[in-house]
C-alpha cells in the first residue's frame, strides 16, 4: 500500500483521533500534518509493519505530546480586529453540546491522561496497545486511566468525594510514560 492510499483510507479516522486528542480543530490539523510528514519520510519501513495505522496513531500521540511541551512554538498575538477571528456557526443540538462538554472535560486533563482516555474510549484500544502507543507499561496506562477517570468524575460531580476518588498529580505516572522511554 502506498502512502497516498493509506492516507486516503485512514484520513477520516486520523482526523477524528487527532481532534479528540488535541481538543481544538486547528491544533489537531497541525499535529496531524506534522505527524503525517514524519510518517511519509519513513513510509517504506512503516508500511512493512504489522499494523501501520497503530504506528501512525502513535506518531500522532508523540507529536501531540511534544507539541504540548513546546507551547512556545505556537504563540498567538491578541488582536482587536474581530474580522480575523474565527466565527463558528451557532449550533444548539444536544450532540454539539455533549461534544463541547466532553472537550471541556478532556481539556482539564494532563496530556498523557488525555491520550490514554482518547485511545481507550475513542479507539477502544486495550492497555497493551495504549502502552505501546505511549511508550510505557500497561500498569502506567491503568494508573493514567484511574487518575483521569477520578479527575473527570470530580469535574462532573463538582464534589470533593472520597480520598480515593481525588486525582493525584500527574507526577510519577507522567514521568513513566514518555515517548522513547521504552
Amino acid at each position: 500500500m502506498t502512502f497516498d492510499e493509506f492516507v486516503n483510507a485512514e484520513l477520516d479516522g486520523l482526523i477524528s483521533f487527532s481532534a479528540a486528542l488535541a481538543g481544538d480543530r486547528h491544533l489537531a490539523e497541525d499535529v496531524l500534518s506534522d505527524a503525517l510528514v514524519k510518517v511519509a519520510l519513513q513510509w517504506r519501513r512503516i508500511s512493512a509493519a504489522d499494523n501501520p495505522a497503530a504506528y501512525v496513531r502513535r506518531v500522532v500521540v508523540t507529536t501531540y505530546l511534544a507539541d504540548r511541551r513546546k507551547t512556545r512554538r505556537r504563540r498567538t498575538e491578541p488582536t482587536s480586529d474581530v474580522s480575523v477571528l474565527d466565527q463558528p456557526a451557532a449550533d444548539h443540538t444536544d450532540a454539539v453540546l455533549a461534544r463541547q462538554e466532553v472537550a471541556g472535560l478532556l481539556a482539564r486533563l494532563p496530556p498523557q491522561q488525555k491520550a490514554v482516555i482518547v485511545l481507550r474510549y475513542l479507539l477502544d484500544e486495550p492497555d497493551d496497545e495504549i502502552a505501546r502507543a505511549l511508550g510505557c507499561t500497561p500498569g502506567t496506562v491503568r494508573s493514567h486511566l484511574s487518575l483521569a477517570r477520578a479527575a473527570l468524575r470530580l469535574a462532573v460531580t463538582g464534589s470533593a468525594g472520597s480520598a480515593s476518588s481525588r486525582p493525584a498529580a500527574a507526577g510519577s505516572a507522567a514521568a513513566a510514560c514518555r515517548p522513547g522511554s521504552e
